[in-house]
């Protein structure tokens, strides 16, 4: 596990990489940076499925949720799931965020992780037989 200033990062045993925004802290560019190096590190070379559960997190200045778009996103993983408060203002975060992220793996917003993870699962790449 991994733990930045704003979010606990680990690779689950079933190979999704899981990233948790802590609560009630505002991201800044360097904490967004410092999460995604994060997360591609805990991926170990591989590129994985990613869940990002943002039920607890504060809105991100749109500066700071292009940092979490583009290339180095779709070069590491290969879905990406947002778990949201289940009500409008969640949902409203995780679409702004897919919106502006333009990502070209796929995406969805989940209200529980549970979803998330099953749906995530269909994602992994299969490892090389030894």
């Amino acid at each position: 596990m991994v733990e930045t200033r704003t979010a606990l990062i680990h690779l689950a045993d079933f190979g999704i990489v899981i990233a948790r925004i802590k609560k009630d802290i505002l991201q800044s560019l360097d904490d967004a940076a410092r999460n995604l190096s994060a997360a591609v590190e805990v991926a170990a070379g591989q590129r994985r499925p990613l869940l990002i559960d943002i039920r607890a997190a504060l809105p991100l200045d749109d500066d700071v949720r292009r940092r979490y778009s583009g290339s180095r996103v779709v070069d590491h993983f290969s879905a990406l799931g947002l778990v949201v408060d289940d009500g409008p203002f969640g949902r409203m975060m995780g679409n702004l965020y897919f919106r502006v992220a333009d990502l070209t793996i796929a995406t969805r917003l989940f209200a529980g992780e549970g979803e998330a993870v099953a749906w995530l699962l269909e994602y992994r790449t299969p490892q090389p037989e030894r």
